[in-house]
């Protein structure tokens, strides 16, 4: 038996933080392992220090910044525990310079892409390893395996940003930093593939030598952190609208939504924002659950776990790592984000074929179930211990 720790303390993303906390926390508890779990919401952050001095098989949390965190006396506070720290981030690394950079004793990297894997490996020397970690989500009625009675056709589940705000601030940054951003957004609208530090890396001959070296490429990275923040936002919101203006009858589930243009349309309705563990429900009711990557160009995204463990049928864009996880048109179905009017077509053609729908529904539930449940998560993170 393994004895490990888990930090849960953030509460932010609708609380999924503290979801994937406490679900990676069950799965390894019902593994048969020992699991402390510490959470923010019941201790203050001073009760962290009876950890010092303790030891444990492993350290687990998500996005974290305890790598920052330093004693009086000096030292990080994550080395005062014998035990290897993993940080599990959900984001492009370039979200996490300042963690990233710590030199913890014994620091490991879990990824949600093989490029963000890449990306630490290279860029991040003292990161003692680097692996794929795909979170997932929730089949909130695992007792009934039966396709269930749906009420919403098409669903979409995240927050709105309105990409004219993010370009206000690229405008008023300053003008080097605002020049590469906007060059970088120019070059990745242009080529879908390229992932942001491949696009830096092809514009940088064309910066003065002093301008961007080797040793702050990352640094670099992360001041251009509005790049990425604006494509997915703006690629999010011209999809859904895009739709929208073709009938598609849409469910928007999310923060801020009521804001965008999209609240105009008499065929999208609006859900306000509910916990992390509500929108599990969602995608049992809901036929379709449309999902747009966050630019992760090899990785998956929890949604579409969650959505085909509750039944729904998970239309996503692709990626390599998602491919070879689940099979086009058996488990799910991928649409390509450079032809909405065939993703129109593709919805459609589903929403009139209520047969094949519950079958792929069906397929990938039963895939998931068995490959990709907190279960076989928490047993593939004991093979990396």
């Amino acid at each position: 038996m393994k004895h490990f720790l888990i930090f849960a303390l953030k509460s932010v993303c609708y609380d999924s933080y503290l979801y994937f906390s406490d679900a990676l926390s069950k799965a390894l508890a019902a593994a048969g392992h020992s699991v402390e779990i510490f959470s923010a919401q019941k201790e203050p952050p001073e009760a962290m220090e009876r950890f010092a001095g303790q030891t444990f098989d492993a350290v687990f949390d998500f996005n974290s910044a305890l790598p920052r965190l330093r004693m009086e006396e000096g030292g990080y506070f994550a080395d005062q525990i014998n035990a290897p720290f993993y940080n599990i981030i959900l984001d492009h690394p370039l979200y996490h310079h300042d963690s990233l950079k710590q030199t913890l004793s014994d620091y490991h990297v879990l990824c949600l892409d093989k490029n963000h894997r890449d990306y630490v490996l290279s860029y991040y020397p003292h990161i003692a390893s680097a692996d794929i970690f795909s979170v997932t989500g929730e089949d909130i009625l695992p007792q009934d395996p039966s396709y269930p009675e749906k009420q919403i056709d098409v669903l979409f589940s995240g927050t709105y940003t309105d990409y004219r705000e993010i370009e206000s601030s690229i405008g008023s940054a300053p003008s080097f930093l605002g020049n590469i951003t906007k060059q970088l957004i120019e070059l990745m609208q242009k080529n879908n593939s390229l992932t942001q530090e491949a696009a830096l890396r092809f514009l940088t001959p064309s910066f003065e030598e002093s301008e961007i070296i080797e040793e702050t490429f990352p640094l670099h990275m992360q001041a251009c952190f509005l790049c990425d923040s604006y494509l997915r936002a703006r690629k999010r919101e011209e999809l859904l609208l895009f739709l929208a203006k073709k009938n598609v009858p849409l469910t928007l589930c999310g923060n801020g939504w009521r804001k965008s243009p999209l609240a105009h349309f008499s065929n999208v309705r609006i859900i306000d924002d509910i916990s992390f563990w509500d929108t599990f429900l969602l995608f049992r009711k809901s036929k379709i659950t449309l999902n747009l990557l966050p630019e992760f160009k090899n990785g998956t995204h929890d949604r579409i776990y969650s959505s085909i463990l509750n039944h729904s049928l998970c239309l996503t864009d692709s990626s390599p790592l998602l491919e070879s996880q689940l099979k086009d048109n058996r488990e799910l179905i991928y649409y390509d984000t450079q032809n909405p009017d065939r993703l129109t077509g593709q919805i459609f053609d589903l929403l009139s074929s209520p047969k094949r729908m519950e079958e792929i529904s069906q397929n990938g539930y039963f895939c998931a179930k068995e490959s990709h449940s907190w279960q076989s998560r928490a047993a593939y993170l004991l093979t990396l211990i």
